[in-house]
């Protein structure tokens, strides 16, 4: 049995090549379930771990009973028994399948092309970022530390990888990249478009941050004017 789970931009798992519908999951505890087992080290949790995460104001033998629910929902929206294991007190999922997880191939790839200081490998691994982790539990507190730490990589990537208008699409406050966009545009004599970037950057430091640009990224955007008729900015903008 080959098991496939999409956790990065949605959420979607699929059992030998057949995806389950969204009608299927008949329980959010099973959906959640199946999130919090594909996100844990082997795959694998504590059942108190589980329990607490879905139940944490349940007596325990109601959140035990809940469990066994969850179990029972997740095999049916799978259509396989042996998705998820209860072992003693151990919860697996997919412990004797072929298992593969978007999040955790691209926190192996990313990492090492990353180490290696990898363009190449730096821009193929920043493909298989599909998206924030699980969006749809944005306000979940088991994801938070996986999907800052993954969006971290992507950035990272990104950087590396040299890809400017990428990374300025995830964080336009992003004043590096967007002084490397300023100086390519600056280089071909471009001014148009360097005079945009710096208006970008410029209100979204001022809305995110209540900074304004640095110096390096003032001097692009004055050379690019001295390019043309306009006056620099007066004192008080500046």
């Amino acid at each position: 049995m080959r098991v496939e789970v999409d956790l990065l931009g949605q959420f979607r798992v699929s059992v030998d090549g057949r995806a389950a519908s969204a009608a299927a999951w008949r329980r959010t505890s099973s959906v959640t379930l199946v999130k919090l087992l594909a996100l844990a080290r082997r795959q694998r949790l504590h059942r108190e771990q589980v329990m607490d995460a879905l139940w944490p104001d349940l007596e325990p033998e109601a959140a035990a009973a809940n469990l066994r629910k969850a179990v029972h929902f997740t095999r049916r929206a799978l259509g396989a028994h042996e998705i998820i294991a209860l072992d003693g007190e151990i919860v697996a999922l997919a412990p004797d399948a072929e298992i593969a997880i978007d999040a955790a191939l691209f926190e192996v790839e990313a990492t090492a092309a990353l180490q290696a200081g990898d363009k190449v490998a730096s821009e193929r691994a920043a493909q298989r970022y599909g998206g924030d982790l699980l969006p749809e539990d944005r306000y979940a507190e088991w994801a938070e530390e996986p999907r800052q730490r993954l969006r971290e990589l992507h950035v990272r990537l990104l950087e590396v990888a040299g890809l400017w208008e990428r990374l300025l699409a995830v964080d336009p406050a992003d004043e590096r990249a967007a002084r490397a966009l300023m100086q390519a545009a600056l280089d071909v004599g471009n001014r148009g478009e360097v005079v945009r970037q710096f208006e970008r950057l410029r209100e979204s430091l001022r809305v995110d941050l209540g900074v304004g640009p640095q110096a390096a990224t003032v001097a692009i955007y004055e050379k690019a004017l001295a390019l043309g008729d306009a006056q620099p900015t007066g004192i008080a903008k500046r």
